[in-house]
């Protein structure tokens, strides 16, 4: 049985980015929102690298376990709401929300789960990091909380 996952679309978009969305899908059941249904329907109209990245988990929609929320403003919401209701975790990298929801909620960066796939040996250490760094490119994190996170998180596997 896969763990399950919930996931905003700030996360779903990051990883996005990379060549293991399949490997995500593969080993986790992904609760989502109608709301980040939405948003990612939204950011697959557009041309650009984050178009491409909500089309590619569009793909996998049929996989995805959509759960209702009560109305609210924004996928967020739906999502703290969701989560908290089916005891799961949030993966997103909305770091305001994040701020937000703060011991609410448990929440980690879409980076964690590069790490998991990593440490439970489903993707190599190499494929991981050429995720982090494509998610870094594409998403324009340069040095943010989610990359110290990342260093942090893999600090050990690069040391020499």
């Amino acid at each position: 049985m896969r763990p399950t996952i919930g996931m905003d679309t700030s996360a779903m978009v990051s990883l996005g980015h990379t060549d293991i969305v399949s490997d995500i899908v593969d080993n986790y059941q992904i609760v989502i929102s109608r709301g980040v249904l939405f948003e990612l329907k939204e950011i697959a109209n557009r041309d650009d690298p984050d178009g491409r990245s909500a089309k590619k988990w569009l793909s996998f929609m049929d996989m995805f376990l959509i759960m209702e929320s009560t109305a609210h403003d924004n996928a967020e919401d739906d999502m703290q709401e969701i989560c908290l209701r089916e005891d799961i975790v949030l993966f997103t990298d909305d770091v305001r929300w994040l701020k937000r929801y703060k011991g609410k909620v448990d929440c980690f960066f879409s980076v964690h789960i590069l790490y998991l796939l990593y440490r439970k040996g489903l993707i190599s250490l190499d494929e991981a990091l050429i995720s982090l760094s494509l998610m870094r490119n594409e998403r324009d994190w340069r040095d943010n909380v989610i990359i110290i996170s990342a260093r942090t998180l893999f600090k050990h596997e690069l040391e020499i």
